[in-house]
Formats: C-alpha cells, structure tokens, sequence
C-alpha cells in the first residue's frame, strides 16, 4: 500500500481577518476625527459669520416663540456691540446675553423696517408669534462691506457682498 504524505503548509506571514478589521476600524475613526478638523478649518471669513450669526438669529426666534415673550436685540453702533434682551416698561432695555460677530467684522449700519439707523442705539424684535422685523446689517472688515439681511417671516439670514439697501421679495409690490 502505497502512502502519501501531505505537504504541510508553513504558516505564512500575514495578517489575519480579525487583525485587518481592527487596522481598517482605527483608520476610519482617524478620518473621522480628521474631517471634522478640516470642516472647521475650512470655514472662515464671511462664512463662518454668516453661519453663526444664523444660529444665533434661529435661537433668539426660538427662545422667543417657546417662551411666548418678545425677545428685543440692542444694536449700538456707537460701540459697535449687538447686545440681547427683552423690553420692561419700568426699566426699559433689559440686557440678558450678547453677541459677537466672527472674524474681523465691524458693525457700521443697520436698517430695521425701512429705517437707516448709522450711529446710536437701535431695536429689532423677535415676536412671540415667530415673525421678526425686517432688518440688514451692514458691516465692515477693512475696506470690504459685507451686509445681512434677515428674513421677517423666517427669521432666516441671508449674506450679501457689498451694500443691501433693503429685502425685496421677488414678485412682490416692495415699498423699498
């Protein structure tokens, strides 16, 4: 009888399944880590403004519908400060918070409802109803204008380059 002799293989020098998933799992929660850095990264300038700003605009308007309360923003232009509040009919402006534009930006005028505010204090409200008044920002960074118009009806801001006289609706019979 005749035997035959299998060859017996060597173990070859490799990784295993297991050892390849573990490798594949910890690049892939690198690159996670490492996107999120370059999303950040990436926005700066008038993007980074316009999306805070957003943000802030959106919770101001959300404050203010869940609370049923007008939420007031305080525009001083003679310090260039966007303060927030609500108003008291003892005291007046009554400061709760304050915001802070991004970047290098300086707030140079403001247009609330029609009116041209450049110096001094001014007002917008955020109704407990959701609507807003109609307001453009005009600001400044070196000789760059940049302006933001928020919308009355969705609180949503929109940035423009340059000088915005005033919302216009398309379609619409603007007074503006």
């Amino acid at each position: 009888m005749r035997t035959f002799r299998a060859a017996i293989f060597r173990k070859t020098r490799g990784f295993t399944f297991v050892e390849l998933i573990i490798v594949v799992l910890i690049i892939s929660i690198l690159i996670t880590f490492a996107s999120v850095n370059w999303n950040v990264a990436a926005k700066k300038g008038k993007e980074a403004l316009l999306e805070q700003f957003s943000i802030d605009v959106a919770m101001i308007r959300e404050d203010a519908v869940a609370h049923y309360e007008n939420r007031v923003v305080e525009f001083d232009l003679t310090s260039g400060t966007i303060r927030l509040g609500t108003i008291d009919l003892k005291r007046g402006f009554v400061g709760t918070g304050e915001l802070h534009l991004k970047g290098d930006y300086l707030l140079k005028e403001v247009l609330i409802n029609g009116e041209r505010f450049s110096q001094g204090k001014c007002y917008m409200t955020f109704y407990a109803a959701g609507m807003v008044d109609r307001a453009v920002l005009h600001l400044e960074s070196g000789q760059e204008l940049y302006s933001l118009a928020i919308n009355p009806l969705t609180a949503t801001v929109r940035g423009e380059n340059g000088y915005v006289q005033e919302i216009a609706v398309p379609g619409r019979n603007n007074p503006y």
